[in-house]
């Protein structure tokens, strides 16, 4: 089930969420459910075997869902569970989950970002780079720090389907593709 790319069937599934989690109010419950489904499909190589096995039983894989599931996630998450069974889409949760996510950063106005630098930075200098980054892209951003030495310097920021790279070592990459000419 690693399998993420987010697709129009798994955008549609995701919209579905959506309207289910302002109907009852319960965005950061359903998020949390989808995730800790997640998890734990993606922590049992042979549940998604199962649950995406043709051969197994609409019904055997339901009651799969209902007796790891039942009573410790919302209603509404089991049951939108069951249907993705149903209509043989389960393949496409990863991307729902992932999709979902996208619509309600886009309604509360956050991003996720990575932001990779080559040292770890500290309070102050991330502080400054998240101001800067809000003020940029107008939004509150969520940061995700992450250190890779090979970048040298600068920083790199990955959001959506963008990344910025102001690092030496992509400056350097291209200087050097240009002289190669």
């Amino acid at each position: 089930m690693t399998e993420t790319k987010i697709t129009s069937i798994s955008k549609n599934y995701a919209k579905a969420l959506v309207e289910t989690a302002q109907q009852s109010n319960s965005w950061d419950e359903i998020k949390k459910d989808l995730h800790e489904i997640f998890d734990v499909f993606n922590s049992s190589n042979d549940l998604s075997v199962v649950m995406e096995n043709s051969s197994i039983s609409t019904s055997s894989k339901i009651e799969i869902i209902d007796e790891i599931f039942k009573g410790k996630i919302n209603e509404k998450v089991l049951n939108f569970l069951k249907i993705l069974v149903e209509k043989n889409r389960f393949n496409e949760l990863g991307a729902v989950i992932n999709s979902y996510d996208d619509i309600m950063q886009q309604k509360s106005n956050k991003k996720y970002v990575e932001i990779i630098s080559p040292i770890e930075l500290n309070f102050e200098t991330r502080t400054n780079v998240l101001f800067k980054l809000e003020k940029k892209l107008n939004c509150e951003i969520i940061p995700r720090w992450s250190v890779d030495k090979s970048i040298i310097a600068g920083l790199m920021f990955k959001f959506d389907d963008y990344v910025i790279d102001t690092s030496i070592r992509t400056k350097l990459e291209s200087l050097s593709k240009s002289i190669s000419r």
